[in-house]
């Protein structure tokens, strides 16, 4: 696992160094404002959907996919949130290479069973993980045609995300019965420390313009009293640019 990790960190850090090597070399490359409208801007801006660089803000939400039986997270309760920005450099007419920086919040919420005679008047164990981390990445964009200055096209990223958690807070929650009155009563414990956790994927996008469906698998194992995260994640994405 470590050797694996290792190798992926320095695939993306090779990447980033091309992507920053190609963005300080294209200085000499003319920008379309020189030779298109202003007009057909939708600001007064060097870049655009189909020149050589662009960069625009996204936000995302992906859900676990259960894939195997301990893989228990609770929907509604579990997901990867994030926000940040992208950067893309136009290669040829139908081939791109980017990157992204965003801030990532994941949660984890697990329902499971009491264990032993001791903890009988426990009705229900509640777990929660939320992390917060900061994450780059990068990619590379296939481009299929549909696409102009004010609209990505149809398009499909393929690359890979390493992140670094700055902060963990857990919080377990026990459900008694209250076998007297039949009632219900709950007993909390929150946790909130660093984490300095690594985390890292690989990821597919299928882009149309303004949104774009995203698949990511992690192969970091997580693990809590035998339950473990799902590697495979589904979600949407909304790219953020002027119209």
């Amino acid at each position: 696992m470590a050797g694996r990790f290792k190798i992926l960190l320095r695939a993306i850090c090779l990447t980033v160094a091309i992507a920053l090597a190609t963005i300080a070399s294209a200085q000499h490359v003319r920008p379309s404002t020189t030779v298109i409208d202003k007009e057909k801007y939708a600001g007064p801006t060097k870049w655009s959907c189909i020149d050589k660089h662009y960069g625009y803000y996204f936000i995302s939400y992906l859900m676990p996919i259960p894939i195997e039986k301990n893989n228990k997270e609770i929907e509604g309760r579990s997901g990867k949130f994030r926000a940040g920005y992208m950067y893309r450099y136009k290669v040829a007419k139908p081939f791109d290479i980017g990157v992204q920086l965003n801030y990532l919040r994941q949660s984890t919420g697990i329902d499971y069973d009491p264990i032993g005679i001791a903890l009988a008047e426990i009705k229900k164990h509640k777990f929660s993980k939320i992390e917060h981390s900061i994450e780059c990445g990068a990619f590379m964009r296939f481009n299929f045609g549909k696409s102009d200055f004010r609209h990505l096209g149809w398009h499909i990223d393929l690359g890979a995300n390493y992140s670094y958690d700055f902060a963990s807070i857990n919080k377990n929650v026990n459900i008694y019965n209250d076998n007297d009155s039949h009632r219900k009563y709950n007993d909390k414990i929150r946790d909130k420390h660093a984490s300095y956790r690594h985390d890292y994927e690989i990821f597919m996008r299928i882009g149309w313009n303004y949104i774009a469906l995203t698949c990511e698998y992690s192969p970091v194992n997580w693990n809590f009293k035998g339950y473990q995260r799902s590697p495979l994640m589904l979600g949407l994405q909304i790219n953020m640019y002027t119209r």
